[in-house]
């Protein structure tokens, strides 16, 4: 099997070349699928670069190793790093078989309309944001890293919206559902008229478009199933849970997904991430039957991970897709990657 030093920039692999990934970003730039940081079977370190005409379809997993054969070799700009680049004609071969993992793309306060906001009503640095555009790389990013769902915790739509902006979403989400990608949703604050019944429409058209509520939902893939539940946008009044609709004897996880200020949700450092009691989580996981393993909550235009205070049950802000946040603390637009292998999921960010 060759290694870096066997490779020349400007012609093809002569041989299949085995490489570990150690880093991976997703969509760096329009036409970039993904970066990815390597190191070949004797240490040495390389580039690829995964563009969206590759076609590749390649879940990339750091710490995996993948065979790759008939592919590109570019010298990188700037130094002397070698950089592999895919075309249609590149065999990607995942060589460590894969854990059974069910995952979910996660993604809230997508505020598709925000543009006709009026000037004065936008956060500074955001006046010619588009979120037509992020909505497409959200919905994008889920079809082509082949997960089993996406979850939207709110806020599909801004409160005004044009024919556009309701066309945007409607295809998009058409696409992601043709591809046996279920898209399911709770409404936000913002979901007005115009989108509400365009969501409703798309649930209608397409059986994989699902509005999440007390109901439980069972989200599927290769590994655990998820049992979810969705509550709008409540203003701080989560309803109960009567005890016939609980199924904890189920070995699989229970995601909550809502469109809320989340109190008292703490960091690692034990500090509140947000200071609002608007929603009080202690006291309604002491009265609900519901007993979560995950909360999944919009609303909150910061992107955080934390935990509520006093109690064992994590706690994922979506944050926005684009950005509309005149804060400057962790207002990176992401998505986020929901992986679930056992009874308590991971996340990971993934920023647009």
């Amino acid at each position: 099997m060759i290694t870096v030093d066997d490779l020349t920039p400007g012609r093809s692999l002569p041989n299949p070349i085995v490489v570990e990934v150690t880093g991976v970003t997703w969509n760096p730039r329009q036409s970039q699928r993904a970066k990815l940081d390597l190191v070949d079977m004797a240490g040495n370190s390389l580039q690829l670069v995964d563009y969206d005409g590759s076609e590749t379809s390649v879940t990339w997993t750091e710490g995996h190793r993948y065979c790759i054969a008939d592919c590109n070799v570019q010298p990188s700009r700037g130094h002397d790093e070698i950089v592999l680049s895919p075309s249609k004609k590149t065999q990607i071969e995942h060589l460590d078989e894969p854990e059974s993992v069910t995952r979910i793309l996660v993604v809230g306060d997508t505020h598709v309309g925000y543009r006709h906001r009026p000037r004065h009503k936008k956060s500074s640095g955001s006046y010619t944001v588009d979120n037509r555009e992020t909505f497409r790389q959200a919905l994008r990013r889920a079809r082509n890293t082949d997960v089993d769902a996406v979850i939207h915790a709110g806020d599909v739509f801004d409160h005004n919206t044009s024919q556009s902006d309701l066309d945007t979403v409607h295809e998009e989400v058409t696409r992601t559902c043709e591809q046996e990608i279920p898209f399911y949703f709770i409404r936000g604050n913002h979901d007005e008229t115009s989108g509400r019944q365009l969501l409703h429409r798309l649930t209608a058209e397409q059986s994989k478009c699902c509005r999440l509520t007390t109901e439980e939902t069972f989200i599927h893939g290769e590994g655990p199933s998820a049992i979810t539940y969705g509550y709008d946008n409540s203003g701080g009044q989560l309803p109960q849970l009567s005890p016939d609709h609980y199924l904890r004897t189920l070995p699989m996880p229970d995601l909550l997904v809502i469109h809320d200020t989340p109190y008292p949700v703490v960091d690692e450092q034990g500090k509140n991430i947000y200071t609002s009691e608007e929603l009080d989580l202690q006291d309604f996981l002491a009265e609900s039957t519901l007993r979560p393993d995950f909360i999944i909550s919009g609303h909150m235009h910061v992107g955080s991970k934390g935990m509520v205070r006093d109690r064992n049950v994590p706690v994922l802000t979506t944050g926005p897709t684009a950005p509309i946040n005149s804060s400057t603390e962790d207002n990176e637009p992401s998505t986020w990657l929901l992986s679930i292998s056992g009874t308590t999921p991971e996340i990971d960010r993934q920023p647009l």
